[in-house]
């Protein structure tokens, strides 16, 4: 998809909310309420890791100030990348658990749309991050088979 399909996307989701929906419900089977129940619980079991591990980064960045690493600069930039994005996905994964259950619970489809767009940014981030991760390993690789055939060129 590109940039402006899925800004048109997102504009087309948030018309879709603006319409009343209080009046209609959410017809689940049981089945399908079951497995999202259990999708609720692990996203907010993972957030809650998420967030935690946010704060022992934040503790190991602290001890490391105190005991006087030569690389802070470096690890607080790799803190601020590292939480910023790290609060994204856990703020996305624990929106979305609550307004699943809110959505689930009180058959709400606003709620329950609500929650999906929350999933949907979640996934959409680690989209981005997984193909900027390939890239860069493409680029390693590149580099890499560079520096062999200029070092079997010498």
């Amino acid at each position: 998809m590109r940039l402006t399909e899925l800004l048109q996307l997102q504009d087309w989701f948030f018309m879709l909310l603006q319409f009343n929906f209080m009046e209609t419900t959410t017809t689940l089977n049981s089945s399908l309420k079951n497995q999202i129940t259990t999708t609720i619980v692990w996203a907010r079991y993972a957030a809650i890791i998420s967030l935690v591990n946010l704060g022992l980064s934040l503790l190991q960045l602290i001890v490391g100030f105190i005991k006087g690493n030569p690389f802070i600069l470096v690890t607080v930039l790799f803190f601020i990348i590292s939480t910023s994005i790290g609060l994204v996905l856990s703020i996305n994964l624990l929106r979305y658990s609550s307004f699943a259950k809110a959505g689930i619970q009180s058959e709400n489809s606003t709620a329950f749309y609500q929650s999906l767009y929350h999933l949907r940014i979640y996934f959409l981030v680690m989209g981005v991050l997984f193909l900027i991760a390939i890239s860069l390993l493409l680029l390693i690789f590149i580099f890499w088979i560079i520096s062999i055939i200029i070092a079997a060129a010498n």
